[in-house]
């Protein structure tokens, strides 16, 4: 069986932690993506769709730290 040659950086406990953070991120992204409010004074820092791409992008970093956790599945 051919190897991906993916290595970890840090522990599946940091991993985990880190993809739950990017679980987050998307969904808060999506929740406020779909809020409608057209109040100028109210405009967000960061759009919606940075905190969608950037938390897609922690999620695939912490799975790659998840990896270790497949050969005992």
């Amino acid at each position: 069986m051919k190897s991906l040659n993916i290595d970890i950086i840090m522990s599946w406990e940091y991993g985990l932690t880190v993809f739950l953070i990017g679980l987050i991120l998307v969904a808060y992204g999506v929740k406020q993506g779909k809020d409608k409010d057209e109040d100028f004074t109210k405009v967000p820092i960061i759009r919606p769709t940075t905190k969608i791409l950037f938390g897609s992008f922690i999620m695939i970093f912490g799975i790659i730290q998840l990896l270790p956790l497949l050969r005992y599945l």
